[in-house]
């Protein structure tokens, strides 16, 4: 295993931003910036044993800073949508960027997948740390965060740790575009997906998670024995239109029972093995990506990759029926996801 450093660009005000890259014991590899601690590849074996990319993204910082689709990044302070972009906490009333029809999405227009991170190589992992302002896009509180990375027998490990000078809501998450066939090879309608989770959030007209969360049962949001993406999403279900043809929600996990997720790509017979000791995990099919250029010329569009976002969540600090989402002033959460690769 090693890790190895390289220059990935230069940011407008003249700071330099580096990659680094992992390779495990297999010769699969992935490459994680200092910019939005974001995924810029993940290089797994398929079945056959012939290296795939099955991470989306772009070749150049200058096309993650203009990115709106959240590639690869750890988004925060709060993952996922906080409604009318406004809460009270303490009797105190604070208001963050509306970014998201009405409502506030992955901390805002100016949020963590859009900052650069520091960074600092020990053995044979990177941790990369972010400090927010008091009221940094709206929120209160100096919070400090590190994410741990390592990648060891196919295994790219986060570990999250933060804390806040204030009560503060917080959610992060890593927002990764997948496909197990590679990217730029197509949709990921015909991959298989189990979630293990007995619950989902209904979502309203503006993808906002409603309470209480209602069983899966019976719906085209039972995951719990796998089937492919697309028969969900050929459904036609009020629920998957209102989400731009697709999905969009949040399920509650069954007791934190990992892994939260499995997915197996079609094609290449790659097996991903999503777990987390995080509440809830976002399932989105990539229902809104459009058109744009990715990496070596690729072009993608709707479908061509997935993302499994474990959070908390979404729009708790407003819904007291959701699981806690405030750390206390002076509390130092520890939490992690982990994408495993087999075939």
């Amino acid at each position: 295993m090693s890790v190895h450093k390289s220059l990935f660009g230069t940011m407008p005000d003249g700071r330099n931003v580096f990659n680094y890259t992992f390779i495990d014991e297999h010769g699969q590899s992935a490459v994680i910036s200092e910019y939005a601690c974001a995924i810029i590849e993940l290089n797994v074996r398929d079945k056959d044993g012939n290296l795939r990319d099955v991470a989306l993204g772009y070749d150049t910082l200058n096309e993650y800073l203009k990115d709106t689709r959240c590639f690869g990044a750890t988004v925060g302070r709060y993952a996922n949508r906080i409604a009318k972009g406004q809460f009270t906490l303490n009797g105190v009333t604070y208001h963050l960027p509306i970014n998201n029809g009405p409502n506030t999405l992955h901390g805002g227009p100016n949020g963590f997948a859009h900052s650069l991170y520091e960074s600092e190589m020990k053995d044979d992992s990177v941790t990369f740390g972010i400090d927010s302002p008091d009221l940094d896009a709206g929120f209160p509180g100096n919070f400090t965060l590190k994410v741990t990375i390592t990648f060891k027998d196919g295994d790219l490990r986060m570990n999250y740790e933060y804390s806040c000078d204030k009560d503060c809501p917080a959610n992060i998450t890593n927002h990764n575009y997948f496909n197990l066939n590679g990217h730029g090879h197509g949709n990921i309608l015909n991959h298989y997906l189990v979630i293990h989770a007995d619950k989902y959030c209904r979502a309203d007209d503006n993808i906002l998670a409603l309470a209480p969360t209602v069983s899966v049962e019976g719906t085209p949001f039972d995951f719990r024995v796998h089937h492919k993406i697309a028969t969900g999403i050929l459904s036609n279900a009020d629920e998957i239109i209102h989400a731009n043809g697709g999905y969009d929600h949040c399920f509650e996990l069954a007791g934190n029972k990992n892994p939260a997720a499995i997915v197996k790509g079609d094609d290449s017979g790659i097996v991903l093995n999503v777990s987390t000791d995080m509440p809830a995990i976002q399932f989105y099919s990539g229902n809104s990506i459009g058109h744009c250029r990715g990496k070596g010329g690729a072009f993608y569009n709707n479908y061509d990759g997935f993302a499994l976002e474990c959070q908390q969540f979404p729009n708790a600090v407003n819904e007291p029926s959701f699981p806690n989402a405030i750390i206390k002033a002076g509390q130092l959460i520890n939490t992690f996801i982990s994408y495993r690769f087999s075939r």
